[in-house]
């Protein structure tokens, strides 16, 4: 029998304080930096850090032992919350109702959120769950644009009032570099808290170069495009036993051209609509492969719409490094 879902609600805040909710509500002890879960719930911990007065940062390593939806409620607190997400398998991440899949395996693992907006995570039971916050202060950040950047590109982004959803995307390849060398440390270690600040300063680093080069011209876009590039994406999550559907059939649904659509798509999602579609396949495969339900490889390559067997294994062991049979049950 499946085990109930429980929610358990908290805050973040720029200094230690949220972190009480979590030793009354789940029972967590905390030793120095570290926050360690009660075992029922999960084998790990969490650092958290200021590393700056407007600066923070909170790193999360365990395997989740029972299913549990952490909802952030809003705070009034004016900071951003920038997620990186490397866990090992694929998790959600629902943002203002809008739900997100995340994770190593997902390209959708790097967020940045208002604090005074609703989020909550679902990782996957048994499987590491991987990520880093950081938290920023508003004010903070403007300080590293000029008055005609901000009049033009952040204008509304920082607009206290519309308290909007920022920017959901990718990784950037330098973050990711600093991440994965975290990753591989254990955070009992003397020195960790200093190997996170120092890659908290480097995430930090790169993401300010982002917001002057890159994102800057997505302010425009995040009030109404980013929620019609979602909702064709969502499409495609909804129908990956199909082919790919065409991109201008997917701008039709975002309601732009599709010169805008696959430019604004990879934009956020740092790859094509069709590669897209065609890695989520694949990760939709691996667990079909993985249930037991199917007797041949031919039978999940029919059913997720390859009419020929050979293909599907190629293009599964040019992903995954494997040939499908060595996979299935």
């Amino acid at each position: 029998m499946s085990q109930l879902l429980q929610e358990f609600k908290h805050t973040y805040s720029l200094t230690s304080d949220w972190r009480q909710s979590f030793v009354d509500g789940l029972g967590c002890t905390i030793v120095n930096e570290n926050m360690y879960f009660p075992e029922e719930i999960a084998t790990g911990s969490s650092c958290f850090s200021e590393i700056l007065p407007d600066v923070s940062v909170v790193l999360i390593d365990c395997v989740i032992n029972k299913p549990l939806r952490f909802t952030r409620v809003p705070f009034e607190d004016d900071f951003w919350i920038v997620y990186y997400d490397l866990s090992d398998s694929i998790s959600k991440h629902i943002v203002d109702d809008v739900n997100h899949t995340t994770g190593y395996k997902s390209k959708l693992n790097f967020a940045i959120v208002d604090n005074k907006i609703n989020s909550s995570y679902l990782s996957t039971v048994g499987e590491r769950f991987y990520a880093i916050r950081l938290l920023i202060r508003k004010s903070y950040l403007k300080t590293f644009f000029n008055d005609a950047e901000f009049e033009k590109d952040f204008k509304d982004v920082f607009d206290n009032k519309k308290k909007k959803m920022f920017f959901y995307g990718h990784i950037d390849s330098r973050s990711k570099v600093v991440l994965n060398a975290l990753k591989q440390q254990q955070i009992n270690n003397l020195n960790y808290e200093f190997l996170l600040k120092g890659a908290a300063y480097n995430l930090l680093a790169y993401l300010i170069e982002r917001l002057n080069t890159k994102m800057p011209s997505m302010g425009t876009h995040l009030e109404k495009d980013i929620e019609a590039v979602m909702l064709s994406q969502q499409h495609l999550l909804s129908n990956l036993l199909i082919p790919f559907p065409g991109i201008e059939f997917l701008a039709n649904i975002a309601n732009m051209s599709p010169t805008k659509y696959r430019s604004l798509y990879s934009s956020i999602f740092g790859m094509s609509p069709p590669l897209f579609f065609k890695i989520e396949k694949l990760l939709l495969a691996k667990e079909l492969l993985e249930s037991g339900s199917f007797k041949l490889i031919s039978d999940v390559a029919y059913e997720l719409g390859y009419n020929k067997t050979t293909y599907f294994s190629s293009i599964y062991k040019d992903y995954f490094g494997v040939l499908p049979n060595t996979v299935r049950k």
